[in-house]
């Protein structure tokens, strides 16, 4: 029987909870359990880790270093950034050494070497988007974390959310997929991309350029990645789309993944009052927000025609912005 290749694997939660067992330090006996997902998504697994003392911690199998042009490189770019916030006492969830001291650790599966890492189990409930005090703790902190992220470096290189790789390589993917079936649609997505980037492009090349608008930033902040505890306390996980770009689009994306511009104006001047209470904004970076919502736009149609994935073909993020209100 002739062997086949795999796009996409699941790691049985049991040999993974073994593997953990003489990977880390951990208490026996170590269990893992998957975490509930659709199945058509792009996202790495994450499993729920229970150890013999009560201890709780999440480990992330990141998929094949496809997804996202991914290598061994910009995961440990990921890791030296948590580690850094961590190290400046900013909430979020952060990687465990291994009994090597190495954080990241690799295993064979059909489709290939796959990475994984250990991290700290954020607690809590998810952030409520019609809460006004959670929403400026968010801005406040991701705020913070882009201010301290202005002194990070690391020797290890990551993938950059720069123009090329957030409209360029998307538009292309999109234009192979689509082929000539959707040309209308094909139409208003590269308008909105060229318009857009000419934006972006104006903004960040004018006499008015912010100093530290390029940095770390998280890359796709949202209210089911940020937990609050009962304390009102939060903490930051899942930094998968991470890397180094425009704190402008930081914050494109969670208005985005929130859709906080649908929510009562208060709601959204709130999470902006946090933010400027740390960093205020530029009249540049403000003015790059709506284009770069765009672009975030732009490059989720991108991401999801990957060919090459378990997402479907029938599935593809819209072209076209959403409605005014």
């Amino acid at each position: 029987m002739e062997q086949i290749r795999v796009a996409r694997s699941f790691v049985a939660a049991d040999a993974l909870a073994e593997l953990l067992e003489s990977d880390y330090a951990l208490a026996a006996p170590v269990s893992c359990q998957l975490f509930s997902k659709l199945l058509r998504t792009q996202d790495n697994d994450h499993y729920l880790v229970n150890t013999g003392n009560g201890e709780k911690f999440v480990v992330r199998v990141y998929q094949s270093g496809k997804h996202l042009e991914r290598q061994e490189s910009d995961y440990l770019w990921e890791l030296d950034w948590l580690l850094f916030l961590r190290n400046h006492d900013l909430p979020i969830s952060y990687p465990l050494p291994r009994k090597n001291g190495s954080y990241l650790g690799s295993l064979l599966a059909p489709e290939g070497i796959r990475y994984y890492a250990l991290f700290t189990l954020s607690e809590g409930e998810a952030m409520t988007v019609t809460s006004e005090e959670q929403l400026f703790i968010c801005g406040q902190q991701m705020a913070r974390i882009h201010k301290a992220s202005n002194s990070f470096k690391s020797d290890h290189h990551r993938q950059a959310m720069d123009l090329e790789y957030l409209v360029d390589k998307s538009v292309a993917r999109v234009k192979e997929f689509w082929g000539d079936s959707h040309s209308a649609d094909m139409e208003i997505l590269l308008m909105s991309a060229a318009e857009a980037k000419d934006e972006i492009l104006a903004l960040i090349n004018n006499e008015y350029h912010t100093p530290d608008s390029w940095g770390p930033i998280g890359g796709d902040f949202h209210s089911s990645s940020v937990y609050f505890n009962g304390n009102n306390e939060p903490s930051f996980f899942n930094f998968d789309l991470c890397g180094y770009g425009w704190r402008a689009y930081d914050i494109a994306t969670f208005l985005l993944n929130t859709e906080l511009l649908h929510h009562p104006e208060d709601l959204t001047e709130a999470f902006f009052a946090g933010y400027y209470s740390e960093r205020p904004l530029s009249e540049n970076e403000h003015a790059a927000i709506s284009p770069f919502m765009t672009i975030r736009r732009i490059w989720m149609t991108g991401l999801f025609t990957r060919s090459d994935g378990i997402v479907g073909h029938t599935f593809i993020a819209p072209a076209q912005p959403p409605k005014k209100r």
